[in-house]
């Protein structure tokens, strides 16, 4: 084994040892001090007082009370991110976390946090308050974060705050519900009175329909239309009197049918309905898996388009510009093109129901095993020893383990370490583009910021003027010429994925903040059982080298093999 092999294993080891989750620590870490020595949930009071000015006592309660859960949710990606001196996270950083939270709890892409496309650092995360809660509730937040960025329980007040405009846009959805549907608050309701405002109440929402101004006529016409637009509509139905019943379980009967009750069960239907229609997008998933024949997340473009000739119900139609524009489309070879699976889920054009704040998309299946890797290694960065060991033992839903990583992917974690100093940053586009190797139909490949543009069908027609998607003559020259093409040259083996050197960082990295090394020996001053792990691995390493210190810092080789 080389230096430098054996270095990354020790190094990796005792991260493993010391990055666990910080609730093993007693008492206040530094990075939760403010400059003034104080916690930062004492200083965030201030964000919420400043909250309480801006739009009343009520709402800042109704934001206070949902911080707590939201503080533990957000933990383990706050704890692995690079903060300054303060223990802070930039704006840019707070944009991203706050976007894989919403995405993660509820496959809600939040307007204005979602990147779209464009770099991280684009906009400011505040700007999702500026259209409909107004620029002074934006201020409040955005002059915070620039002046010095964010504490944890700040992105919790934050986050806390956008669902507290949630909830208030779900009480004007059902306020219109009971105007279309004539009945009152006030009123003593049937359950058949309450089930039908339910009822409009979705229709509103799965169809994005404009609560504040839609007529009784409009509702009418949609209600006779659904099934055609909306084919899953029974199964909503199904799914919204689940949620109710499991509501009415802790609920007086007496209060079955009050308006408090009513928009406590739809409030839960809007918690949950990201994840119930989440399988919906594992049904497409699988669909595009079966076509998949090499397994590296790749979907030929005639196989993709090929039952939509004979089968009036195939879901995949969107047109090739649409696919690029979306960035589902791999044109590595420009003669076979091919879809990109995970790109293609998780794309806007598989998005349903919406509000004015966020729409509801597939929920991105790589949050959760980047999410493990944060969980486990609770910095920003990790020697690749560390994430080879914990990949080889994370699966997927189409990714078994353990497993082997093979050596082209082992050397490109290598690369991207070199590239940042023998370390790996998590939250980056190289380590992004390695995840999509690693796990090629969970994990998106991340184009670079500017390249493409995804947008909603509609939106993407208006600004394009091209058809969102594609005509059965456009299906059957494409298929006709992919005939050719394969019995011209066929094709003699896998095609690599694609790989580009270009790097991209997804959080800002402080100029001052902690290095993993000063991290690392942080722990060791504060106790000696990282010095005798350390010492136990290098004296293993040296018995099953037999080459001892010396040898391994003169670079001495023998025939043992070694299973790192």
């Amino acid at each position: 084994m080389s230096v430098l092999r054996m270095i990354n294993f020790i190094f990796g080891a005792a991260l493993a040892l010391v990055a666990r989750p910080a609730e093993a620590n007693s008492g206040v870490s530094s990075a939760f001090l403010s400059r003034d020595g104080l916690p930062h949930s004492m200083i965030a009071t201030d964000l919420l007082s400043e909250l309480e000015r801006v739009v009343g006592k009520d709402h800042r309660l109704a934001t206070e009370r949902r911080v707590a859960r939201l503080e533990a949710a957000l933990k383990p990606m706050f704890d692995s991110m690079p903060k300054d001196g303060q223990g802070n996270l930039h704006a840019m950083s707070v944009r991203y976390l706050l976007h894989r939270l919403f995405v993660q709890r509820h496959g809600w892409f939040v307007n204005g946090l979602a990147a779209a496309g464009e770099s991280w650092n684009s906009s400011s995360p505040a700007r999702v308050f500026e259209k409909h809660a107004g620029e002074e509730m934006r201020d409040v937040f955005h002059n915070k974060l620039e002046e010095a960025g964010f504490s944890l329980h700040q992105v919790a007040v934050f986050a806390a705050t956008l669902e507290a405009l949630v909830h208030t846009e779900s009480i004007e959805r059902l306020e219109a519900a009971y105007r279309i549907t004539g009945i009152s608050a006030k009123d003593q309701l049937s359950d058949a009175q309450v089930n039908e405002a339910a009822e409009m109440y979705m229709m509103m929402y799965v169809l994005n329909m404009n609560h504040s101004i839609v007529r009784a006529d409009e509702m009418q016409e949609a209600e006779e239309s659904i099934m055609e637009v909306y084919p899953t509509w029974p199964d909503t139905q199904v799914f919204v009197a689940g949620v109710r019943e499991s509501v009415l379980a802790d609920v007086e009967s007496k209060d079955r049918t009050t308006w408090s009750t009513t928009l406590k069960v739809l409030e839960e239907v809007g918690e949950r309905y990201g994840r119930w229609q989440d399988k919906e997008c594992h049904h497409l998933k699988d669909e595009l898996v079966k076509m998949d024949e090499d397994g590296n997340g790749r979907v030929p473009l005639e196989r993709f388009y090929e039952k939509a000739i004979t089968n009036s119900s195939w879901n995949f139609l969107e047109s090739v510009p649409y696919l690029r524009q979306l960035g589902a489309l791999d044109d590595t070879d420009p003669h076979r093109l091919s879809v990109i699976i995970p790109n293609y889920i998780n794309s806007p054009s598989n998005c349903v129901a919406s509000s004015k704040f966020y729409a509801v998309c597939c929920i991105d299946e790589c949050e959760s095993l980047l999410g493990s890797l944060e969980t486990h290694i609770g910095m920003p960065d990790a020697p690749p020893a560390l994430i080879t060991q914990l990949v080889a033992g994370l699966k997927s839903t189409t990714v078994s383990a353990p497993r082997q990583l093979d050596a082209a992917l082992l050397q490109r974690l290598e690369e991207i370490a070199t590239h940042h100093g023998g370390m790996v940053p998590l939250h980056g586009r190289l380590f992004a583009q390695w995840m999509h190797h690693a796990y090629p139909r969970e994990c998106q490949y991340p184009h670079a910021a500017g390249t493409t543009s995804p947008l909603p069908a509609e939106e993407f027609y208006a600004s394009t003027g091209h058809e969102v998607e594609a005509t059965h003559d456009e299906i059957r020259e494409l298929i006709d010429k992919s005939s050719r093409l394969n019995a011209e040259a066929p094709a003699t083996e896998q095609q690599a994925l694609p790989w580009s050197a270009e790097e991209e960082l997804f959080v800002h990295r402080p100029k001052h903040s902690p290095s993993a090394f000063s991290m690392l020996f942080g722990f060791v001053a504060k106790g000696g059982m990282l010095v005798a792990a350390l010492a136990s691995i290098f004296i293993m390493m040296s018995k099953i080298s037999g080459t001892g210190a010396k040898g391994m810092v003169m670079g001495k080789k023998d025939n043992h093999k070694y299973y790192v």
